[in-house]
């Protein structure tokens, strides 16, 4: 039988009404219409409804959780970038992380458009109270991709094991997160790649993450195997303090027993000067 719709809406969400008093409330809610014999109905499932380009959409959001739902909060301090005429930037939201997207004109509005969106998130009532990661996943036009480009794609994925490991790849390509010389100070440059690293961690917390450190051949065994195992416990400490789940990740230092590159050049050396994010089963 075909239904003719006879609804004028005002709003996106519909309260739909009782097809009868009587029935159980299972069936109660309905799309009421009318015809030229009368009134006519068709039982749907209770809950959220939203008409779009004339069909009714189902919400599978209760409305209770509604306000809770990072997709939402990103939503909201979008729409509040783009009132600011910073319409290029994106917000992506999942879990604890909020990665921050788009395509900058430059490196100054670059710059300028993360500190806003930090600013943004973190005087949004429920996403500041949150505590979120945020990353910088802003491209420059004709430049360098966003280092967390690989992690807003990964929240809009299923996270496997192979997933996550894509990800991981994906951010570390071409980068090296540098300490000081000899020592486990994490270099303040490299603190943006480790963040977008520990978004890919977050969002892949239901597997053992293996932070793996390793030295170029230069210096004593014993000492490039200490100050591996010191930078690989270094940035477990950072992730942690970040909100990262102390069983999530091992730090395990290699020294220089596996080198990617026999070489003795100024570019081996760099090469084999590596960290490495292993995705693990539990």
């Amino acid at each position: 039988m075909a239904i003719r719709s006879c609804l004028l809406v005002s709003a996106a969400f519909l309260a739909l009404g009782a097809c009868s008093e009587t029935a159980p409330a299972a069936n109660r809610t309905a799309a009421a219409t009318a015809s030229a014999g009368g009134d006519e109905c068709v039982p749907i499932a209770d809950g959220m409804y939203e008409m779009r380009d004339g069909r009714l959409l189902v919400s599978t959001t209760p409305p209770e959780l509604a306000a809770n739902n990072p997709a939402l909060w990103a939503q909201e301090i979008q729409t509040g970038l783009q009132a600011a005429s910073i319409g290029w930037l994106g917000v992506v939201m999942r879990d604890q992380v909020a990665v921050v997207t788009g395509m900058a004109p430059d490196a100054d509005a670059k710059a300028q458009g993360f500190a806003a969106s930090v600013a943004a998130i973190e005087g949004h009532p429920r996403a500041g109270a949150a505590g979120m990661l945020i990353v910088d996943g802003i491209s420059v036009e004709g430049g360098e991709e966003g280092l967390g480009v690989p992690l807003a794609a990964l929240a809009g994925q299923l996270t496997t094991a192979e997933s996550c490991q894509a990800a991981f790849n994906a951010t570390s390509r071409d980068r090296i997160i540098q300490f000081g010389t000899g020592n486990a100070n994490i270099s303040p440059v490299s603190l943006p790649l480790v963040d977008a690293l520990g978004g890919v961690a977050m969002l892949c917390r239901a597997f053992e993450i293996e932070i793996g450190t390793h030295t170029d051949t230069r210096g004593a065994d014993d000492y490039n195997l200490r100050v591996s195992q010191e930078r690989a416990d270094a940035l477990r400490a950072y992730l942690i303090g970040k909100g990262l789940p102390e069983e999530t990740l091992k730090a395990v230092g290699y020294g220089e027993s596996r080198p990617i590159d026999s070489g003795s050049t100024a570019e081996a050396h760099a090469r084999n000067r590596r960290t490495e994010f292993t995705v693990k089963p539990r």
